[in-house]
């Protein structure tokens, strides 16, 4: 199965004639960049999770050692790899393997944080201050970088990260990677959709400026919204549906003059959600139904229809957890996202960037390739593509270019 997943790598959008275009900061290299990248994405793609993992395999002494590939790593050029990501992305939109998610092309953008230690750091950790029981002050280091992805039913698609830097917020560096993804991908997405703390009104007029819209949460932090949100929803009529075991209570308002930092009228979006759950009884002995009721608020310069009816406009507003359903949580918990394989700015974000090329080519190859039916998981094939590349002896020959 490795073999088939390089091959299908190779056939359907020239990853390694891509990746071939990198450089780095070496001034007369004896071992060419394609080589160090290679063994990068060997690793990715056969789960392998850490340099040692990769070094003992048999096949590592043909491609290069543990040591180079950090160093290298270190000194990648980040923007080359950002191009050979927008290159399979290009090839997936064309080929129509990225597919609109309830009829628009959402993107959503979160933050995450890596791996924390009480001892490794670098010049670019943040670091933030604890206290213990006894009383005794210590710190914790750790990175952390800002993501944007694409929403999908079947697979999410990531499209850049952008590393927080020390002493910024995560807003600030979003910003960045918003501004940069609406140069590199202008017609990726026409909705963003972000937490409460992209409720900011220079993201807003971000996107306003590149065509876009924006979707975030409303929490009590924005008192004036918030407040004439609630006092409106008194006042009208919800449109109450039911979903599966969910009844929806949903009003929808148009408020003006309420956010001063933005000076335009918006749409907020309330939703009551009330789940019937089974849960045990106080005596454990026996089964009864108890309501849970949740609350929701949302924020757009989305006016009209454009997002259909309300039903399909509340979907879309909770797509927003696909970030970290099917990405944080998939890619830390199936593909050692957390794992720093050199604890260096340069260097983390360069793994983490092909290993998000490789995680989009899986999920590609898994969605339109697989259809033997005794494959049900990502987690079973990804065993059978990491036996197969334990026991191949030259992986490398599967590669077309001359390394």
């Amino acid at each position: 199965m490795f073999k088939r997943i390089i091959k299908y790598a190779i056939k359907c959008f020239g990853l390694f004639e891509v990746l071939a275009y990198v450089t780095d900061r070496r001034i007369k290299p004896q071992i060419k960049t394609i080589k160090i990248l290679t063994a990068i994405v060997f690793i990715h793609i056969a789960n392998l999770g850490s340099l040692h993992s990769f070094s003992q395999n048999k096949s590592a002494k043909e491609l290069a050692s543990v040591s180079t590939i950090a160093r290298v790593a270190d000194k990648v050029d980040i923007d080359s790899i950002r191009e050979a990501s927008s290159h399979v992305y290009k090839i997936s939109r064309a080929k129509k393997m990225i597919e609109p998610y309830m009829g628009k092309y959402i993107a959503i953008v979160d933050g995450h944080e890596l791996t924390v230690s009480d001892y490794c750091k670098c010049s670019h950790c943040r670091r933030r201050k604890l206290k213990t029981k006894n009383g005794s002050i210590k710190y914790q280091y750790y990175h952390s970088f800002s993501a944007l992805i694409l929403a999908g039913d079947k697979y999410s698609f990531v499209l850049d990260i952008e590393p927080i830097a020390p002493g910024e917020s995560e807003v600030t560096s979003a910003y960045r990677l918003i501004k940069r993804v609406c140069q590199n991908y202008p017609k990726a997405f026409k909705v963003l959709i972000g937490d409460a703390l992209y409720l900011n009104a220079k993201i807003f007029k971000l996107l306003e400026s590149h065509h876009k819209y924006a979707m975030a949460v409303l929490k009590e932090e924005r008192r004036q919204l918030f407040e004439e949100a609630n006092k409106l929803s008194l006042l009208s009529k919800p449109e109450i549906y039911q979903d599966s075991k969910t009844t929806y209570r949903v009003w929808d308002h148009t408020i003006g003059g309420c956010w001063d930092g933005y000076g335009r009228n918006v749409r907020v979006i309330v939703s009551e959600e009330t789940t019937i759950k089974r849960v045990h009884s106080k005596d454990g002995k026996s089964w009864e139904q108890k309501s849970v009721v949740c609350n929701w608020m949302w924020v757009t310069n989305i006016t009209g229809s454009s997002l259909g009816d309300l039903k399909n406009t509340v979907k879309i507003c909770h797509s927003r957890w696909q970030i970290e359903n099917k990405c944080f949580n998939e890619t830390v918990g199936t593909w050692k996202a957390d794992h720093i394989y050199r604890h260096s700015k340069n260097a983390i974000i360069a793994f983490l960037l092909l290993l998000f090329i490789c995680v989009n080519i899986f999920n590609i190859f898994c969605a339109r390739n697989i259809k033997d039916k005794k494959i049900k998981t990502k987690v079973y094939l990804i065993a059978q593509i990491k036996a197969e590349f334990y026991s191949l002896k030259r992986p490398l020959a599967l590669v077309p270019i001359p390394i």
